[in-house]
């Protein structure tokens, strides 16, 4: 941890600080119940900050699948830290570390390494976090070079702070808690695709890792846990492709869509998908054994 001030691990550790408190927090909708006006704000911000997560921080931000104007990748990625998701620079340089060491000792969340089994499946679910691999080992320059989201980096626990206050302001503590377990929902979700999406599911595509598509984890994250696509073509805007009976298949992709969106009214451009003859030359051959590593999850 050379490369931190001390201010900047101080406002790092906020991060586990926070998504603890959220865990903590949710409780509150025992004690308060939850109205239909409650549950709604659960629901909206679990969508908007999950795109934020998505569209922006691991599509635009991380690998460039599309390009977008600089204010709306600063204004994502105000969304992204609302989440609880840490900041941009932090996120991006988990996320190519995982790319680049993935399934091997520096994978900064793999559920097969350091543990296994059980173990395996909390440290890839959250448990990374409470460890010193959550410092990342260097931070990414281009995120770094631009001033605004360093800033947001930096203070990345301000915007989720700020959505807690305005909860509470719009509702009292039955908002703030619905804030707190939408916040917690949200946290899993998008841990699912570092554990579930790496032991259950299809794997359409030849990759030198154990990723995979999961139906269940592509509706909890709106389309990312069409993994073994996004390893096979990191660069691609959409996830949601698989290949059945030798054909290109194309699935429900709900970031994609608001991505397609987006260019519809000029915010987004340049959108990256490979073709179809390069995504059957890393097809997997039909019959071909899977990496079977649900299995790990019994392993002691």
């Amino acid at each position: 941890m050379k490369q931190y001030s001390l201010i900047t691990i101080i406002f790092y550790l906020m991060g586990p600080a926070l998504i603890i408190a959220s865990h903590l927090g949710s409780l509150l909708v025992f004690i308060t119940g939850l109205s239909v006006g409650a549950i709604s704000w659960i629901v909206f911000l679990y969508l908007i900050r999950m795109l934020g997560t998505t569209a922006i921080y691991h599509r635009l931000l991380t690998h460039k699948s599309y390009q977008a104007p600089t204010p709306l990748l600063w204004i994502g990625c105000i969304i992204g830290a609302s989440a609880g998701q840490m900041g941009p620079s932090w996120w991006k340089a988990h996320h190519m570390a995982h790319h680049l060491h993935v399934e091997q000792p520096l994978d900064p969340h793999s559920p097969y390494t350091p543990f296994q089994g059980w173990k395996g499946f909390y440290w890839s679910q959250g448990g990374w976090l409470l460890a010193p691999q959550f410092f990342p080992e260097k931070l990414p320059a281009d995120v770094e070079s631009d001033r605004v989201l360093q800033i947001i980096d930096r203070l990345h626990f301000v915007p989720t702070i700020a959505l807690g206050a305005l909860s509470y302001a719009m509702g009292g503590l039955e908002y703030l808690g619905a804030f707190f377990l939408s916040t917690t929902l949200l946290f899993h979700g998008v841990q699912t695709v570092n554990s579930l999406a790496h032991l259950f599911g299809e794997q359409p595509f030849i990759t030198d890792d154990h990723s995979r598509n999961s139906g269940l984890v592509a509706f909890l994250t709106l389309g990312e846990g069409w993994h073994n696509l996004h390893h096979a073509f990191q660069s691609s805007s959409r996830h949601g492709i698989t290949i059945r009976n030798n054909r290109v298949v194309y699935l429900v992709d709900p970031t994609f869509i608001f991505i397609k969106m987006l260019e519809s009214l000029k915010l987004a451009s340049k959108l990256r998908m490979p073709t179809e003859p390069e995504l059957l030359s890393r097809a997997r051959p039909q019959g071909s054994p899977h990496t079977n590593l649900s299995a790990a999850l019994n392993t002691r």
